[in-house]
């Protein structure tokens, strides 16, 4: 667990007013779950600079955590489940001097589909809130503009695999220390200001608040919910990582080929 917080010791932007509850501690992010998406969250979190608290996923949602997971994929579109874990050609998007204010291209026709294709997989990551936080904006082959953090090289002499991939990350994971409790489990999410602010987590020795002023990361898929292997990429290197598109609640581990 982390150290108790003290207000000094976390000072809060103006998007985070004064909460009226009485946490117990307060860390930047909160990732639920041992599944690849969730524990790519939380190494990129503590690469990043983040204090993140990693817990284990519970055997079932508390019913107001299911509740809220309900409402965020009630309407998404049906994709298989098993999504093959995406490799990705793309390169850093160079924003060159404009006058007046940049507006970026809105993409809200395009985020439905990519919640469901985040939705197919264990690779897969819901917030709640916006993705983007240390973010590269990146431009794709494909004409995408996503936003990736970059997790580490994966070399080109290792299996390419899913399953290795994964136990990558689990090992990136345990060196930046990114260890759930597994005495530590999530309760209940706790809204406040019409957002999820944190969550109750139940302890040895009772209940604990923990305020997420970065937000709350979960488990996309299902429990069950396997990817299917990629296709064969010869000897090139690929990084990995952590992609969302502006202003989604979703993201995925992707398989990045850059320039």
């Amino acid at each position: 667990m982390t150290k108790r917080a003290r207000v000094h010791e976390f000072p809060e932007p103006d998007e985070h007013p004064e909460s009226d509850i009485d946490w117990d501690e307060v860390v930047d992010i909160i990732c639920v779950g041992t599944d690849p998406g969730p524990v790519a969250q939380a190494i990129s979190g503590v690469q990043c600079g983040r204090q993140v608290l990693a817990l284990v996923r519970p055997q079932s949602w508390d019913p107001e955590t299911a509740a809220y997971i309900a409402e965020m994929v009630g309407d998404l579109s049906s994709v298989e489940s098993g999504s093959p874990l995406t490799v990705t050609r793309a390169r850093q998007l160079i924003v060159e001097p404009a006058r007046g204010r940049l507006i970026d291209t809105f993409v809200g026709a395009h985020l439905h589909d990519w919640a469901a294709q985040c939705r197919a997989t264990s690779f897969g990551v819901l917030y709640t809130d916006v993705f983007g936080v240390d973010t590269t904006r990146m431009h794709t082959d494909d004409g995408r503009q996503i936003d990736a953090v970059l997790l580490g090289t994966y070399p080109s002499d290792a299996d390419r695999s899913v399953r290795a991939v994964s136990e990558w990350l689990s090992e990136q994971a345990r060196e930046h220390r990114v260890h759930p409790d597994p005495d530590v489990s999530l309760r209940r999410l706790i809204t406040e200001f019409g957002r999820v602010a944190g969550a109750e987590l139940a302890t040895d020795s009772g209940s604990l608040l923990v305020r997420a002023l970065g937000g709350v990361a979960l488990p996309a898929a299902s429990p069950d919910t396997d990817c299917a292997l990629y296709s064969e990429l010869g000897d090139v290197d690929f990084d990995v990582a952590i992609v969302g598109l502006p202003a989604a609640r979703f993201g995925r581990v992707e398989l990045l080929i850059t320039d």
